[in-house]
């Protein structure tokens, strides 16, 4: 994850705290060449609330797409990201913005999802511009996240699939 982001000077504990998590969050997706799964998925499980949830949007794009529709458990999230790994050389996020709400203890980032499709030609990744809202439950000192929803570039993604079956 490339990350420049810092919580302001003046942010409260409350703020820094869920601004932690919500980067954390994200950071435990990124590519690590040292586990055979190239995820750590253990990290993953570990900042997630035992009644995670994970959903997708634009509701639209997720009526045409079965495997986005409902939500899912941290185990489902998990599956799918399992599914999508084999198909992938290399995946880079860069978050750009992120939007603290304390009160109600939910963070929304803005960033790019790099993804690399295996066998395809090395600058050709594709962006996958993201929002990620996530809504974080317990105290300050272990915030996790509880509730999910993930806005993904149906384009992005569209191609992303594209290149993945043009490969198999």
């Amino acid at each position: 994850m490339t990350n420049t982001l810092e919580p302001p000077a003046a942010a409260s504990q409350t703020y820094t705290a869920l601004f932690n998590t919500a980067l954390n969050f994200i950071d435990a997706q990124t590519q690590d060449p040292n586990l055979p799964s190239r995820m750590d998925f253990d990290r993953i499980r570990a900042l997630c609330s035992p009644g995670f949830e994970h959903s997708w949007g634009h509701n639209y794009a997720v009526s045409l797409a079965p495997p986005l529709q409902g939500s899912h458990s941290v185990d489902g999230f998990i599956s799918h990201l399992q599914k999508m790994l084999p198909n992938l050389d290399s995946w880079n996020t860069d978050v750009m913005d992120a939007i603290v709400d304390e009160a109600r203890l939910r963070v929304i980032l803005r960033m790019s999802l790099w993804m690399q499709v295996k066998g395809v030609g090395e600058g050709d990744a594709v962006e996958n511009d993201i929002l990620w809202v996530l809504d974080m439950d317990g105290d300050l000192e272990k915030l996790r996240v509880k509730k999910s929803m993930e806005f993904i570039d149906g384009l992005a993604a569209g191609r992303i699939k594209e290149l993945m079956m043009r490969k198999m």
